[in-house]
């Protein structure tokens, strides 16, 4: 199963391998029943555990739905930066970043559905460490654009940093939100490279506001 990999990626060994069979069912009980409404013992029953094993790697339902949250987002944030450090020039880099976002999304609906429905799910300390995670994944962008050639940079440094990732990203979230939720049936590989398109010309042809 596409998730079983993810979770393999990020909690690798046989040290890991509870807390693997934990996140895994507990993912699949929150894609059938809503995060709300599934229970730690919904979660126990699934994965014939305890709920002693539960709470001790997990302390509860929040921690569980922080866990997955902060996976998805590391492995989404490695696939990226791996493949960024192969880009030349900022047009491949938007390539890479949404091609690399779309085919996440492709291969890994559940955790990708799981993610633009859970934000509401965790308690204040787990989004504490996401934001600190959403901040590592764009920092590593923003170094990567830093690097490239100056005539790019100088287009960019038109661009509001804080606006940059959502130029760049708006339209393809949408589409594979919409995709995720079945308002629309064709993937969103198909709509790939109209989606990179869309994204280099929302920024190689922003305005220069005063």
């Amino acid at each position: 199963m596409q998730q079983a990999d993810l979770l393999h990626r990020i909690y690798p060994g046989r040290r890991a391998e509870l807390k693997r069979i934990l996140l895994q069912h507990a993912l699949e009980c929150f894609a059938e029943f809503g995060i709300e409404a599934t229970s730690i013992e919904m979660i126990r029953e699934r994965a014939d555990s305890s709920v002693g094993a539960i709470y001790h790697h997990f302390k509860n339902k929040e921690g569980i739905v922080g866990a997955l949250f902060s996976a998805a987002l590391q492995d989404q944030m490695q696939q990226r930066t791996a493949a960024l450090q192969q880009a030349r020039g900022v047009q491949q880099g938007v390539t890479v970043i949404i091609g690399r976002y779309i085919d996440w999304v492709v291969q890994n609906p559940d955790f990708a559905r799981f993610l633009f429905m859970a934000r509401r799910g965790l308690g204040a300390e787990q989004n504490a460490a996401v934001a600190v995670q959403n901040q590592q994944r764009n920092q590593a962008v923003f170094v990567w654009l830093q690097q490239q050639a100056d005539a790019e940079i100088a287009q960019l440094a038109k661009i509001p940093r804080e606006l940059l990732l959502s130029l760049m990203l708006g339209a393809t979230e949408s589409y594979c939100r919409a995709w995720l939720s079945h308002k629309v049936s064709t993937t969103p590989t198909l709509y790939k490279q109209a989606l990179i398109d869309a994204a280099w010309q929302s920024i190689a042809q922003f305005p220069a506001y005063p």
